[in-house]
């Protein structure tokens, strides 16, 4: 989804790659010692500036201005970063740009009334200083960035003009087998709760189209205030990705039954999406849902993958008939 969002260097290596660039150049023979130096001098601020700068002016372009993206990527940004902090830390970044090409711009002209080589040196010594002093005040905010660039890069890509279906339901309910079923993702599975640990997506064609299927983190079935990071990316998933729930529910005696009877009631009553019930481990026990599924056996998925089709045809009818 960011995968255009560039490595984010840090102040120190910033620095180094400016004032490498800056060493190499040379200027040609001039009749007068003190011109040539001048030049030199002149040009090196400039590379600096351009070096620096142009890194800075990519990082504020290609980090998504946060109030324009969708509500499910600020929130889960907020809930990973602190939506504020993100904000502050490219602000600083460009403020240190625009004071980096005013310090150039005003060293460049003390120098034009450099009379000596020493006086000459002094400024291109003290404009060092400075620039490296700007540089290294935001050392703090590059990383932080680049660790939200990093993290950013491998969030998941909701595509929001397609027919979507969201598993839900309490941790080891059978989400992420379901999803390796139906789609061509893989994600791990493990006889255990919180295997899925960040939101997964996977696709599968149908006659009427494509549809997306989103796995998400197991929910407990407690207060909103003693959800953990996990479960409120999950809550987040549900908040703001149009698509129907699918929750799951687990008879086989591996999960409470009342537990997932509350937690079923909260987000249907909390969630404006259509909420489909759907029951897993069929080779583990009876049925009990209307659907029901074995994605061990395969018992059930035939029925399960006409009711998805049907809603899959019925999305892509109203589309066309909308003009979409």
């Amino acid at each position: 989804m960011f995968d255009y969002i560039p490595t984010i260097l840090r102040s120190q290596e910033i620095i180094n790659k400016s004032f490498k660039r800056a060493s190499n150049i040379e200027e040609p023979y001039f009749p007068r010692k003190e011109d040539k130096v001048k030049k030199e001098i002149m040009d090196r601020i400039s590379t600096i500036e351009s070096t620096a700068c142009s890194h800075f002016d990519r990082i504020i372009k290609k980090f998504p201005t946060i109030e324009k993206i969708h509500p499910f990527y600020y929130h889960l940004i907020d809930l990973m970063f602190d939506v504020d902090h993100y904000k502050l830390s490219l602000g600083k970044v460009q403020w240190t740009s625009d004071n980096i090409k005013r310090l150039s711009t005003d060293y460049i002209k003390k120098l034009r009334y450099a009379k000596t080589i020493n006086e000459m040196n002094v400024l291109m010594k003290s404009y060092y200083g400075r620039f490296s002093s700007l540089v290294k005040n935001i050392n703090d905010d590059l990383v932080f960035l680049g660790n939200c660039r990093d993290s950013m890069r491998r969030l998941p890509g909701i595509i929001t003009d397609m027919p979507t279906f969201i598993m839900a339901g309490m941790p080891n309910a059978g989400k992420s087998s379901l999803i390796s079923k139906i789609t061509d993702v893989r994600p791990k599975i493990a006889p255990y709760p919180f295997t899925t640990l960040d939101i997964i997506i996977g696709y599968r064609s149908f006659k009427s189209g494509k549809a997306q299927f989103i796995d998400t983190p197991g929910l407990l079935d407690r207060d909103m205030s003693r959800r953990n990071d996990m479960e409120k990316k999950a809550i987040i998933a549900l908040s703001y990705i149009d698509g129907i729930i699918l929750f799951l529910f687990d008879y086989s005696g591996q999960v409470d039954l009342d537990a997932q009877a509350r937690l079923y009631s909260e987000i249907r009553e909390n969630f404006p999406n259509r909420i489909i019930r759907v029951q897993t481990k069929l080779d583990l026990s009876k049925r009990y849902e209307d659907i029901a599924v074995s994605a061990v056996t395969g018992d059930g998925m035939d029925h399960f993958m006409e009711f998805i089709e049907g809603e899959v045809g019925e999305y892509y009818r109203r589309n066309k008939e909308a003009g979409n």
